[in-house]
């Protein structure tokens, strides 16, 4: 599983190109640097592999690394970010949990 980062958009996929996944995290405010983590999608052909949580995972790794602060939409995510308190270092201090 290859992983890319563009835009706005994590993607994730197969050595012969095909999507496995997403993140999708548009920008609320560039300036401060603040998305909003709005989807995480896998391919219903890649399901049941754990592919959600790796794809939250680098996009956390990336969202580090960038200075992101995230707000979360996606339920997934939600649960993602309970279950590893660690990732709430990059919300902003009234939206963790």
């Amino acid at each position: 599983m290859e992983i890319q980062v563009e835009a706005e958009q994590l993607t994730a996929l197969d050595a012969d190109g095909t999507l496995i996944g997403q993140v999708d995290y548009p920008f609320v405010d560039e300036a401060a640097k603040r998305v909003v983590l709005e989807r995480v999608f896998v391919n219903p052909a890649y399901r049941g592999q754990g592919i959600a949580a790796k794809l939250v995972a680098a996009f956390v790794d990336h969202a580090d690394q960038a200075g992101l602060t995230v707000k979360l939409m996606c339920p997934y995510a939600k649960q993602a970010f309970a279950k590893h308190p660690d990732y709430q270092r990059l919300l902003a201090p009234e939206d963790r949990f």
